[in-house]
């Protein structure tokens, strides 16, 4: 069946597919020139005593350069972008022997001198981060299986040993550190992803595993509504960080796009949230990444310690750039 288009509509579909291309592909000349820059100024932490180097955010002071008390999440959105270091530091980050995950390799390594527990629920996000985008199962199932045993007792047996009532997991073994409703949803989420692409086996019957099935499934909801009621700032990053999980886990559904969507709106000026409500095809993230990271003529004031997609547009944390916020972006960028 021939064509029902005449010729100069032919021609003139070509020419604007074209023109968008060429448009495109302009627009990331400017971008492939300020990756070469941002990695050159990004600052990567050398742990004293091992062979390991990572992405971090440097402290400034001599003694201890390194500000890495969150760095597994921001290097698990690395890692989710694309990132081959944001990769290898979280897998450097768990301890090999028994599977329980820390902020950084250094803290693993040396112990956490930056205060608070050894871990966090935002953390554990970069870990799932990892295990989505690497298909990691040898390191997942460590850590589900350190989990697993290292569930708090609410009840201890008056009469001898054993627990009678067994509180709610947690990710480490310090207070403040329990899986929470959102956090079960991304970690079953997680759990189902593994066990359904890359053949990882059940988890054992008991706490955790009864835990993480009351909340399997309910991601999309959770984040639609945080999205809506949490305050600017990291606690909305955190639901931007579950919707890049679940997109990329494969979980498509409308109210991972109203919980984008929302983020954006609220968030005008961050790359992070329009990338994920819009996409790149308007040029509209790249273009705000472009304009909010640093330039050769237009530098970062130390201290360099901030992930400015975690922060509030009133913040100006641009300012203060640590550059592995804008290498995440470009290569999302490049991805998306």
């Amino acid at each position: 069946m021939g064509s029902v288009l005449p010729d100069n509509v032919h021609r003139g579909l070509i020419f604007a597919l074209l023109t968008v291309w060429m448009s495109s592909a302009s627009a990331l000349e400017p971008l492939d020139s300020r990756m070469a820059f941002w990695r050159a100024q990004a600052f990567k932490c050398q742990v004293p005593g091992a062979d390991i180097t990572f992405p971090s955010r440097p402290t400034g002071e001599a003694s201890q350069p390194c500000d890495d008390g969150d760095i597994t999440l921001f290097n698990g959105l690395l890692c989710a972008a694309g990132e081959a270091d944001g990769c290898k530091a979280v897998a450097d980050a768990q301890d090999p022997s028994t599977g329980q995950w820390f902020r950084s390799p250094r803290i693993r390594i040396h112990g956490n001198d930056r205060g608070g527990a050894d871990f966090s629920p935002d953390m554990a996000l970069g870990v799932e981060l990892y295990l989505v985008k690497t298909g990691d199962t040898e390191r997942a199932w460590k850590w589900l299986m350190w989990l697993h045993e290292h569930v708090p007792c609410t009840w201890e047996n008056p009469f001898g040993d054993g627990c009678w009532l067994e509180g709610i997991p947690r990710f480490c073994v310090q207070k403040n550190c329990e899986i929470r409703h959102g956090d079960a949803a991304s970690l079953a989420l997680t759990v189902t992803y593994l066990q359904t692409k890359h053949d990882m086996r059940p988890l054992p019957d008991g706490r955790l595993r009864g835990h993480l099935g009351s909340f399997s499934g309910y991601g999309p909801a959770i984040e639609e509504i945080d999205a809506n009621v949490n305050k600017p700032g990291y606690s909305q990053h955190l639901v931007g960080v579950a919707v890049l999980l679940m997109r990329n886990a494969g979980l498509l559904e409308d109210r991972i796009d109203s919980a984008a969507k929302t983020l954006s709106q609220r968030n005008p000026k961050n790359a992070f949230f329009t990338l994920l409500s819009r996409g790149s095809s308007d040029g509209e993230a790249l273009s705000q990444t472009l304009t909010l990271c640093p330039a050769p003529d237009r530098l970062p004031t130390p201290p360099l310690h901030q992930w400015q997609w975690e922060r509030e547009e009133a913040d100006e944390a641009w300012r203060h750039s640590c550059y592995w916020d804008c290498i995440f972006m470009g290569r999302l960028l490049g991805a998306y």
